[in-house]
């Protein structure tokens, strides 16, 4: 008896192909990454792939940005119906599970943005920045000196991909101290 296969969606084929290429990405970086590779660790011709996909910058982009800035919106908007204090606790938990938990490709998209001239107009760091701020407006958060505190936001989570923390007792004393050092009651 014949076993009879059932095609992939656009949708699943693509997802399979984001996900081989998000791991080749962080083992070779952006420029070391070839479509070849991206394929061959999806199971597929290159030709498959480029069905799917433009360009490897369109790859790159679409499998890492879901990472960082769908998370963050669904942490956002997880997070109306809490306190303003609340709101800003619940977005930096989920922050730094994020980077705890993604380490790897956040790092990948710290070196590629800094370095990587192909991936011009991608500033990952600028986008989350604006993002954190727009948040902080709407969540009508009164703060003095909004550079300051976008540099204690972003540099506190941040400092979770080189100091991971598990501990959720002690990741939420952090999130109390940056809380206390930037709002203003």
């Amino acid at each position: 008896m014949e076993k009879q296969t059932t095609r992939m969606t656009k949708e699943d084929r693509q997802k399979q192909i984001l996900s081989a290429a998000i791991n080749v990405f962080v083992e070779k970086g952006y420029n070391g990454a070839t479509t070849l590779e991206i394929a061959k660790a999806a199971n597929i011709s290159e030709v498959t792939l480029f069905r799917h996909f433009d360009s490897k910058k369109d790859i790159f982009r679409l499998s890492v940005e879901p990472i960082v800035f769908t998370t963050l919106k669904e942490s956002i908007t997880a997070s109306k119906n809490l306190t303003k204090k609340q709101q800003l606790e619940y977005i930096l938990f989920e922050r730094i599970k994020l980077v705890s938990k993604n380490r790897e490709v956040i790092k990948l998209l710290l070196m590629e943005s800094q370095i990587n001239t192909d991936l011009e107009g991608i500033n990952y760091i600028e986008k989350i920045s604006l993002i954190l701020k727009e948040t902080i407006k709407n969540i009508g958060l009164s703060i003095d000196d909004e550079q300051f505190v976008m540099r204690v936001l972003i540099g506190g989570i941040l400092s979770f991909l080189y100091l991971p923390e598990q501990d959720e007792e002690r990741i939420n004393s952090f999130i109390q101290e940056t809380i206390n050092l930037i709002i203003k009651d």
